[in-house]
């Protein structure tokens, strides 16, 4: 373009009525102004979002094989509001396994805010990332995971001015979880003061006392208890010990100044569960049953042939699960198919190129048609599993806190006919999910909260599992004790005295004698066990139409659960279980009685045993009996994913009853 037309264009042409930069340079700045303004007024994409605190469990540590709490306090220092997802990951190599925790967030300017996750943690291995965007500087490694056992904590007024209390670990009130799911890693608390609880919070901790918790109620620093209102009134009492479903509540006339050594190691000692071990009720600081000398346990399993190896009760249910779920393929007609393709290979190829003179066109033409038929054929046949039906198949605990309100955990295995996006969900309340894998990445996402579920990405014709807890509203189990008797009624236990200050009770093998239920209205008609565990025994049951009476002793838990039955590295020195196995099988279990053979890993798994040494010292409380009852799963329990027309399971059913106050 001439120079003269470039100049034209630039400056003016007033014909056209169009203004120049040089006609009109004072209205180009100021509209540049205004644009420039403008654009620095959009709102900022930066955010600066950041992990100031994170915080694992209730008191740093983590109980494995257990949904844990990891706390994190997220902190934004930008003029603008976040909104957006936070993610955990668990990392292993640097790439992503299991699938992935999200929790939507949003964040006004210069604010904080505590984020709470659920994640289901395997080992102290575990390594965990949280992130807010796909960049690197938009993730937060976490520090690693600390293994423990249930955890004894002090609750802490988060507003309050910092008060030493010895070595016992502390917990903001504002950081106790709203879902009593998430309390497995929790054993005890020791609060002085009335936490400033929202309703969901409350509720929790309720529901956790009544599931089995201890409360140790201190004086406050001017030497009064705390005044309790509401629904947690139960923590006011009369009486030093008091008992709230399951669990317990404790008045300790001191105040947190005043927890010596002493106090904390005996609370500390405590930390099983005084519902499920005789020792720690009694007051004890070693759970291990003390009437039994040094090395007794581990001689009764050398006697049996049997070493105390630990075990997963999770891995075998999982395991049997994914058993029932593995397509059912023709696979005389697979063998079939496959020898006839490798002999049209080799030496049908050849065979048939010799025929036509060694023609190429032939031979090749003949092997890419020979691939392609049959690999329409092995797709077909081998797609052709299962019935060709969508099933989940599960398991479950369900302990009941109230008639009518269970605390489950539930373990299930789908299989998948056609592939795609898999929503689980279910009707139940504080849910939260664990796809149960460690190893493999996924494309899996988990949300908790209010819109809990698990979302799967499954391929055609294959399976997955996953776990998840949860609160759930079923059909309520009554029964009302008529009559409780021990063997040791008139046997009153021995008394030695520890250190001349402490008496401490030496364990007797109690047995009952007499035990009669009445049935309420509601009450399973089917079930596949119905039993009672009191002590370390397991009995039967006789039923009748409106009664529940004690039938004969089954056998003592550590007759009944023999880890190395169900671990695959402990069956090798078992001799019971290698000569079971020379024994000829009548034929494939039906499914029925494969649900059938979890009713003890279940059992271990809800009285907590890990290894054999356990199974061999575990006691029931002395006050209580726990009705098992092994039924079909109630469809309360099923997921509500509509493409999963066929849901099997079982329930073990957990209701503890209590020996009659005198």
């Amino acid at each position: 373009m001439p120079v003269d037309s470039v100049k034209t264009v630039l400056f003016s042409d007033r014909a056209s009525g169009l203004p120049g930069i040089a006609a009109a340079p004072r209205q180009t700045l100021t509209r540049l102004a205004v644009l420039l303004l403008a654009v620095c007024c959009l709102p900022a994409t930066a955010q600066a979002i950041d992990v100031r605190q994170a915080h694992w469990g209730f008191d740093g540590q983590v109980v494995p094989q257990r949904f844990n709490m990891i706390s994190v306090l997220i902190d934004n220092s930008a003029a603008n509001a976040f909104e957006g997802t936070l993610t955990l990951r668990k990392v292993a190599g640097g790439k992503q396994v299991d699938a992935k925790i999200v929790e939507p967030l949003y964040l006004s300017p210069y604010s904080s805010r505590w984020v709470q996750f659920y994640p289901y943690i395997k080992s102290d291995q575990d390594q965990w990332e949280i992130s807010w965007g796909s960049k690197a500087a938009t993730s937060f490694t976490l520090s690693n995971v600390r293994a423990g056992k249930p955890a004894v904590i002090l609750l802490d007024d988060p507003d309050a001015i910092p008060q030493s209390a010895g070595a016992i670990r502390r917990l903001a009130d504002n950081l106790f979880p709203p879902y009593v799911t998430a309390t497995d890693g929790l054993a005890a608390i020791i609060l002085d003061h009335v936490p400033r609880w929202d309703p969901a919070r409350q509720k929790s901790f309720l529901e956790w006392l009544k599931r089995g918790g201890r409360v140790y109620v201190l004086q406050s620093s001017e030497g009064k208890f705390p005044e309790f209102a509401g629904e947690l009134q139960v923590l006011s009492t009369a009486v030093e010990k008091r008992r709230v479903g399951s669990g317990h509540v404790y008045h300790v006339e001191r105040t947190r100044r005043m927890l010596d050594q002493h106090f904390i190691e005996d609370v500390i000692g405590a930390r099983i569960d005084p519902g499920r071990n005789a020792a720690s009720e009694a007051g004890l600081t070693d759970p291990v049953r003390p009437a039994d000398p040094p090395g007794a346990a581990s001689a009764t399993l050398a006697s049996y042939g049997i070493f105390n190896v630990n075990w997963d009760p999770e891995e075998k249910l999982l395991t049997d699960l994914k058993k029932m779920s593995l397509p059912e393929h023709n696979w005389l007609l697979i063998h079939l198919l496959a020898w006839i393709y490798l002999w049209l290979i080799f030496p049908g190829s050849l065979t048939l190129g010799r025929k036509h003179g060694g023609d190429f066109r032939v031979t090749f033409g003949f092997l890419l048609g020979t691939v392609v038929v049959f690999s329409l054929a092995f797709l077909f046949v081998g797609r052709r599993g299962y019935n060709e039906a969508t099933v989940l198949n599960s398991v479950a605990i369900a302990r009941q806190q109230v008639p009518g309100f269970f605390d489950v955990t539930q373990w299930s295995n789908g299989f998948a006919v056609e592939g795609g996006d898999y929503l689980f969900t279910h009707a139940g309340t504080g849910r939260i999910y664990s796809s149960c894998q460690d190893q493999e990445m996924v494309r899996d996402e988990i949300q908790n909260g209010p819109e809990a579920h698990f979302l799967a990405d499954l391929p055609p014709y294959s399976s997955w599992v996953f776990s998840h807890r949860g609160v759930f509203e079923l059909q309520a189990i009554d029964v009302e004790v008529e009559d409780w008797l021990t063997i040791q009624d008139s046997n009153p236990p021995k008394v030695t005295v520890r250190n001349s200050a402490k008496a401490a009770i030496v364990h007797d093998d109690r047995a009952l004698g007499k035990l009669k239920l009445k049935k309420g209205k509601r009450f399973p008609d089917e079930y596949l066990e119905l039993c009672v565990l009191y002590g370390r025994r397991v009995y039967s049951l006789n039923v009748t139409a409106d009664h529940i009476e004690l039938g004969r002793e089954v056998g003592t838990l550590a007759t009944l659960i023999r880890v190395a039955d169900y671990h695959e590295d402990g069956s090798m020195f078992n001799s019971f279980k290698m000569r079971s196995n020379e024994i000829q099988s009548r034929g494939p279990p039906t499914q029925t009685e494969m649900f059938h053979s979890e009713f003890y890993p279940l059992l271990a798994r809800n009285l907590d045993l890990t290894d054999q040494l356990e199974v061999e010292q575990f006691a029931l409380a002395s006050d209580r009996a726990r009705l098992l009852i092994y039924a079909p799963m109630p469809p309360g329990l099923h997921t509500q994913e509509a493409r999963f027309t066929r849901q099997n399971g079982y329930v073990l059913y957990i209701v503890d009853v209590y020996e009659p106050e005198s």
